[in-house]
């Protein structure tokens, strides 16, 4: 693991005891991602955290497809997005194209849910940064990336300052 992936997470660790839910809740995560990767005896890299999000991921956007998606401080949703968000920039460009269906599946459709929502959202494009720029030029004609692109293109004239700035 990189010196710098390394701090990054080390400095979102000791806020498991935070009183802010915002804090909490990825530190929280955070804790009990580093429990599985240490019991199934798998190395903390940063793609064996990028996969154990993903999953994470994956189960709570199945949950929040019946009743609605918790966007709240505290909430699943907006810690996964984060912690993703922190992590795909050390992930290896070819897991990223790898998983890019599995990426995009589970994340293209998050871009309307998450629009009044700026936190998960700056996250969100977070995550999207790394995975453009590790694709191949064939990868950019899919119907997903497309799709995803053009949210991205007008989040660029977002009012919120970050969220512009971020897309």
């Amino acid at each position: 693991m990189s010196d710098e992936f390394s701090q990054t997470l080390a400095k979102i660790r000791p806020h498991t005891s935070s009183n802010l839910s915002h804090q909490k809740a990825p530190a929280t995560l955070l804790h009990a991602l580093d429990m599985t990767l240490d019991e199934q005896k798998m190395e903390r890299t940063p793609t064996a955290y990028f996969a154990a999000l993903l999953t994470t991921l994956d189960g709570t956007v199945q949950k929040g497809r019946a009743p609605g998606l918790s966007l709240g401080e505290g909430d699943m949703l907006p810690a996964e997005l984060y912690l993703l968000a922190l992590v795909a920039p050390s992930v290896p460009a070819p897991v990223m194209r790898g998983h890019l269906s599995t990426i995009l599946s589970l994340t293209s459709s998050l871009f309307p849910v998450l629009q009044s929502h700026a936190p998960p959202l700056r996250s969100l494009l977070g995550l999207y940064g790394p995975l453009l720029k590790a694709l191949d030029r064939s990868q950019l004609e899919v119907l997903g990336v497309r799709q995803s692109f053009a949210s991205i293109l007008q989040l660029c004239l977002d009012p919120r300052p970050k969220v512009r700035k971020k897309a």
